[in-house]
């Protein structure tokens, strides 16, 4: 497993607490498998103040369900930023569920294929960087357009989604 996206794709799902106890090991793990750039790796730290301004993992759980739940500019769907409602949208994901089940994966029944922590979990499975890389910039375009949209608002998960346009 490629810790690095396993990591990005814990920090933008709905926050656990493991996670949140587990939060110190962050940054020595990404700073060891050496994927993410210095500046990948500020904003990392940048998010993990953010987490670190809540007094526990409540706080913080309240605080994604605010920022997500609140804001359909703003979610973690790859093919929203594509799609929109279009139909099109439902052969996608029929298309990505399909990847998933070919990697070994078993996607969860109550997500959708889109949605991109999940992704992240795909990426984190490949064998080699080089594979993980080549499927990150096969969306880099729906991330870049969801960056601008994070970036516009303001967003707190804005740097992990940044991070993910430039590696």
């Amino acid at each position: 497993m490629i810790k690095t996206y396993n990591i990005l794709s814990l920090l933008l799902d709905y926050p656990s607490v493991e996670l949140w106890e587990s939060r110190s090991e962050i940054m020595p793990a990404l700073r060891d498998e050496k994927i993410l750039s210095v500046k990948s790796l500020a904003k990392v730290e940048t998010f993990l103040s953010y987490v670190s301004s809540f007094p526990d993992v409540r706080s913080w759980q309240a605080a994604y369900s605010d920022v997500f739940d609140t804001s359909s500019k703003t979610n973690l769907y790859l093919f929203d930023m594509v799609y929109g409602t279009s139909r099109d949208r439902g052969q996608a994901m029929v298309d990505l569920k399909e990847e998933y089940l070919k990697a070994g994966l078993m996607p969860a029944e109550d997500e959708l294929p889109d949605y991109l922590p999940m992704y992240l979990q795909y990426v984190a499975n490949m064998d080699s960087v080089e594979q993980a890389r080549s499927a990150m910039a096969d969306i880099r375009g729906v991330i870049t357009k969801m960056d601008e949209c994070f970036a516009k608002e303001q967003h707190p998960y804005e740097p992990l989604i940044a991070i993910l346009k430039e590696e």
